[in-house]
């Protein structure tokens, strides 16, 4: 019997370390565009709230459609350097010329602004889209063993948290030393928005802000570059497995969509996820302006940040050993239920207090286990289908992931940006209504909490369990000897066609390693058959 560890070769620790690093400029560039996005807009762009929604909204929706068509696009793509590289070199060479665009705020009117956003916006999540699928599927085209692929995915989670908290330092130093308020504090002063002092020339400080915005784009592009010089030189797409990856050829791609979304493990996955990950766009959206407005602590939106950022790179061991003992679903539904109390706590930090900090620990713990276990989880999926249907759909499963992640994000996103709207914001205003502040404290508290239940009921209901998930990689290790003892005897039986001028079997083969449904008339060369008959046939013919 062929020896498993023959068929799947350990992947290296160099492969491991340089697929981390791969990920850690787009999940940097993930980190400061959702979080600093909402702000970046309203306050320092000047756009209106319900202007900046419409920028997040549209560019969202783009993507939202173009993941479910991307995914068979990548599965279809074949060249010499396989399927996910290409992808990958063109996706983060896009997102790097436009991140470089993206913060700049062009002196073109607010129409203007709004048109040069949107497109902007849109370019970028499409690229955004094309490297997270291409950067996803090549995870599963590194190894066809699941335990080294969740191996590969706690490396990720590790290096990009490592990653994420120096480059959100980075970027939040860089705009602390060109804080607006430091060079002119809006000491009880308000802004019309329809005042000179709003235009670039009339206000030298926020020229400052939107210098510190350029800085700090530029030193996100070379980390991008950097991060895509190791994920295409550290790492190598095994084509025996992406050749597999596809189903049927020529299937219709909404027919492939159709077989994912329908796929009853996956429906229960997803519903769970997007209410998870709702609320946690909504944090993600809101935490710097809930800072600003909600607790009067403008100049330590940065620090927060990096508490998040710190506590969840911290929380990595962690949560791979609650996952070793509870299983991937049961911790996904712990960590959720963990994470419940912590958003209720947003609500009753008094104005000023530092006590944000404590709550913010513990929103980092939740939320990476709210991101890293949903990936661990798609693995066991994507196998379970296999299993169902014979057919690998590894790409389309996680485009379709993809899509319900951008569609959570969208509207977390744009929830924050309507909280703003329906509180009273004033646009260019130093001095914003209670009202503001209040809003924002239900929108990271009580609707957070609300979603987030919905999501544990859920993924309660999930069913690939761990019992099942055992027997999943069961059956896919004995599919893998099945399949690589054919070759082994066809080659067998061809040396000794070789020798000998007929395919006969070695008398070693035993008949459990025939191919079931073995014919009788397949049966006439043996091990069996009494060869006597041909040498008494030799002798007569003589």
């Amino acid at each position: 019997m062929t020896d498993l560890a023959k068929i799947s070769k350990p992947l290296s620790v160099v492969a491991k370390l340089c697929y981390g690093v791969g990920g850690v400029g787009y999940d940097v560039l993930w980190i400061v565009f959702g979080a600093y996005t909402s702000i970046f807009l309203v306050d320092v762009a000047q756009m209106p709230p319900l202007f900046a929604t419409s920028i997040i909204f549209g560019s969202r929706i783009v993507d939202i459609f173009c993941n479910v068509v991307m995914g068979p696009l990548i599965d279809r793509t074949s060249t010499r350097w396989g399927k996910t590289k290409p992808w990958i070199v063109v996706s983060t060479l896009f997102m790097t010329l436009t991140n470089a665009l993206i913060w700049y705020v062009p002196d073109v009117g607010t129409n203007g602004r709004l048109a040069w956003y949107i497109i902007l916006y849109t370019v970028m999540v499409l690229a955004w889209s094309g490297f997270a699928i291409a950067y996803r599927a090549i995870l599963m085209f590194l190894s066809d063993d699941s335990s080294e692929r969740d191996s590969v995915i706690m490396y990720r989670a590790m290096f990009n948290v490592v990653g994420a908290v120096v480059g959100t330092a980075m970027h939040g130093q860089i705009l602390a030393s060109y804080r607006r308020s430091e060079h002119d504090p809006c000491d009880n002063v308000t802004y019309s928005a329809n005042s000179s002092t709003n235009s670039s020339e009339g206000e030298p400080s926020l020229e400052m802000t939107r210098t510190g915005y350029m800085i700090s784009s530029a030193t996100l592009c070379c980390l991008l570059m950097l991060s895509l010089t190791a994920i295409v030189f550290g790492t190598t797409e095994r084509k025996d497995i992406s050749a597999t990856s596809g189903g049927e050829r020529g299937q219709n791609i909404l027919r492939t969509a159709m077989t994912v979304l329908s796929f009853r493990p996956n429906m229960y996955f997803l519903l769970a996820y997007f209410f998870i990950q709702v609320p946690l766009s909504i944090g993600h959206g809101s935490i710097a302006l809930y800072v600003q407005y909600s607790l009067d602590l403008e100049d330590q939106i940065e620090n927060v940040f990096l508490v998040f950022m710190a506590s969840s790179a911290i929380a990595v061991p962690i949560i791979g050993w609650v996952v070793s003992k509870l299983g991937k679903r049961i911790s996904y539904v712990c960590f959720e239920l963990a994470a419940i109390p912590v958003y209720i706590g947003f609500q009753f930090i008094p104005n000023g207090s530092f006590s944000v900090y404590a709550v913010t620990v513990g929103v980092g713990f939740t939320a990476l286990a709210q991101i890293v276990i949903p990936w661990l989880m798609v693995s066991d999926i994507i196998e379970d289908c296999y299993l169902q249907t014979g057919e690998r759909l590894d790409t389309p499963f996680i485009a379709i992931f993809l899509s319900t992640n951008s569609l959570a994000i969208t509207v977390g996103l744009i929830t924050a940006t309507v909280g703003l709207e329906i509180g009273g914001y004033k646009l260019g205003s130093c001095n914003q209504p209670d009202m503001v502040g209040s809003a924002l404290r239900i929108l990271v508290s009580t609707c957070t909490s609300v979603l987030a239940f919905v999501g544990v009921v859920f993924a309660w209901r999930y069913p690939i369990t761990e019992e099942r998930r055992k027997e999943i990689i069961e059956a896919i290790n004995k599919r893998k000897l099945s399949t690589k003892s054919q070759p082994d005897d066809i080659q067998r039986n061809g040396s000794l066609s070789n020798m000998n001028g007929k395919a006969l079997l070695p008398e070693e083969t035993s008949t459990s390693s025939r191919p079931e449904g073995l014919k009788e008339e397949d049966k006439l060369l043996s091990s069996e058959l009494d060869l006597s008959v041909l040498l008494d046939c030799r002798e007569s013919e003589v």
